[in-house]
């Protein structure tokens, strides 16, 4: 009898034991490669596929358990992949949200921007928004390297003062940018100041580029990041007044990746804080203009750094 007893409890005994087991793995918080595979996904351009690469070289030697989805599409692909869960994570821009998913007006505030951002996706979508890094894709105003020099030229504002003294800097300029009323007539607005129709000719945003490189023109306008700027000894003038929209770069994750990875937050904050304007301008540089291939500098930038092994 006392046999059957001490059987029946052992029994007893080694269902809750199981029980347990299964409470705890349903509701604790996954180590890495104890839970979901993080897909990781980007958009197809140099600089979203380096952010992407890195995202996840770093996050495998971390050891969770990843998925390459980069290269997948820009906004109208890879936004719709992240809101499906088709992928875990990617790199966005504050602006490109803000204007073309929200619908709203452009920013000229970093930090209300990614606020605005931010709390919208995780309400209207649980995507959430990690730390922003300090690279901040948009236009600035290019100068040659020649005249810059010559000139002493660091700031936009300096500039705008040597053309209100009446100095003929021949500028380029896209179409769209000197049609919108946030492009040429927003600068003009915040700088208090009004270019020279004569001075201002149009052109395709990346024929500018190749138009200072021939000395066929003397300003225009570029994007911060592109390594053209640095591979042309082209200076980009600090918009020292906050006049043209903000895109800073942050990499974004489905909230249940992150209900269960609760340290990926702060693991991603070592990579993000790393990325200023100068620091992703010289590894678009090593891929555009050095032609080495993404994943190559995508894993050495993460070595060079002590992220990665």
């Amino acid at each position: 009898m006392k046999k059957k007893v001490w059987c029946g409890l052992g029994l007893v005994l080694a269902l809750t034991m199981l029980l347990v087991g299964v409470v705890g793995c349903g509701g604790g918080e996954a180590g890495p490669g104890d839970g979901p595979t993080i897909v990781v996904g980007s958009k197809t351009f140099t600089e979203a596929l380096l952010l992407g690469t890195m995202t996840y070289e770093y996050l495998k030697d971390l050891g969770y358990d990843v998925e390459d989805q980069i290269g997948l599409g820009e906004v109208a692909v890879i936004r719709p992949a992240l809101e499906s869960g088709e992928v875990s994570c990617y790199w966005e821009y504050t602006g490109t949200v803000l204007i073309n998913i929200m619908g709203e007006e452009p920013s000229f505030d970093e930090e209300a921007c990614f606020q605005a951002v931010k709390e919208w996706d995780e309400k209207e979508n649980e995507i959430i928004w990690l730390d922003y890094a300090p690279l901040n894709n948009t236009y600035a105003i290019m100068v040659r390297g020649d005249i810059a020099e010559e000139y002493n030229l660091q700031k936009t504002s300096e500039f705008v003062a040597l053309v209100e003294e009446g100095v003929d800097f021949q500028f380029v300029g896209a179409q769209e940018w000197i049609e919108r009323p946030d492009g040429l007539q927003h600068w003009e607005n915040i700088y208090n100041f009004k270019y020279p129709e004569k001075n201002m000719k149009a052109a395709e945003l990346n024929i500018g580029y190749e138009l200072l490189r021939e000395k066929q023109a003397d300003a225009g306008l570029a994007f911060t990041t592109d390594p053209r700027v640095k591979a042309y000894g082209i200076v980009a003038l600090e918009d020292d007044k906050s006049a043209f929209p903000v895109y800073n770069a942050a990499p974004l994750f489905r909230k249940d990746i992150l209900d269960a990875y609760p340290d990926i937050p702060e693991q991603m904050k070592k990579l993000t804080v790393l990325l200023d304007d100068e620091t992703i301008m010289g590894l678009n540089e090593k891929v555009d203009v050095d032609k080495k291939m993404v994943e190559e500098v995508a894993v050495q930038f993460l070595k060079d750094n002590g992220l990665i092994k």
